[in-house]
């Protein structure tokens, strides 16, 4: 990009979060009706500007200042009317100038703002990517999170984030997780400290990032608490609100004897095979109404 004309000082252009809230784009193609914080001009809005005359022309690129834009960016290496620059004197609005295609332009602001300007926030637990899904691992301190992740490791799957993974709703059904610049490639270990896992693992053991699907939470039964009453069918399973999205929960008991990688292999294998379709429940009880049906209607007859 090259800047054309506008005040020198940085500190005086900037967007917030409120303008994702608006109802003009942060950026997008010029629109006079519901000015853009960012007005991308190509070939087509430049060719629509020199088909305007006089007095016209004059009020056309007049009302692209009144909407007082962030911006003003020309694509596709056009060079910017000599009407544009003498009314964007004097004005707080930035002209800036690319050879990138206009359409390009626009999907990279549009990407990249909404992405720096989303709805942030950081939980507590390990975050891994799980046979691909993205799996928060949560708990009590204590109960064993970085145990289970680092089995994980073991048996081929990948850390993302320990302890504090920061996660970005990027749309209005996918919450993005990534790991702070200070943890990054480290696992905290009861007895042992920090390990680093990329060193221990190599490069294949840690990723960027990874989409929210999946909280694997860990609890440890209390002295009155028991097994007994838990639903044998469905298992315990509940949702946990992130960034106003549900993300499905599995509460997983923990206690002396249990593999608690294999379980929790086995609940990520049983949460695709369920968004995919298939309910193991439901089937297995499916399967018995059937029976009862059948040995109902022998009873009958």
């Amino acid at each position: 990009m090259q800047w054309i004309a506008g005040e020198s000082d940085p500190s005086g252009y900037s967007i917030s979060p409120d303008d994702l809230t608006t109802r003009p784009a942060v950026a997008g193609f010029l629109n006079l009706i519901h000015p853009n914080r960012i007005q991308v001009l190509g070939w087509e809005e430049i060719r629509y500007l020199d088909t305007l005359h006089g007095d016209e022309k004059q009020a056309t690129v007049a009302r692209i200042f009144d909407g007082r834009p962030l911006a003003v960016l020309v694509g596709d290496g056009l060079e910017l009317p000599d009407l544009v620059l003498s009314e964007a004197a004097g004005k707080h609005t930035a002209l800036i100038r690319s050879d990138m295609k206009a359409f390009k332009l626009v999907d990279y602001l549009q990407y990249y703002v909404s992405t720096a300007l989303a709805r942030k926030t950081t939980l507590h637990g390990v975050f891994m990517e799980v046979f691909t899904i993205g799996v928060l691992i949560t708990g009590d301190p204590g109960c064993g999170k970085s145990e289970l992740a680092l089995e994980l490791l073991n048996r081929g799957h990948r850390l993302i984030a320990d302890d504090a993974p920061e996660f970005t709703r990027i749309t209005p059904e996918i919450i993005d997780g990534t790991c702070p610049e200070a943890l990054q490639d480290c696992l905290e270990v009861r007895g042992l400290g920090i390990l680093n896992v990329r060193h221990m693992f190599g490069d294949s053991a840690v990723k960027l990032n990874k989409f929210l699907r999946l909280i694997i939470h860990l609890e440890i039964p209390g002295k009155g608490d028991s097994l007994v009453h838990q639903d044998r069918l469905q298992g315990s399973t509940s949702s946990l609100e992130v960034l106003e999205i549900n993300i499905p929960r599995i509460t997983l008991p923990v206690m002396a004897g249990r593999n608690l990688s294999i379980i929790a292999e086995a609940a990520v294998r049983d949460f695709m095979l369920k968004m995919k379709g298939y309910d193991a429940a439901s089937s297995f009880i499916e399967r018995h109404s059937r029976i009862l049906r059948r040995q109902n209607r022998k009873i009958a007859d």
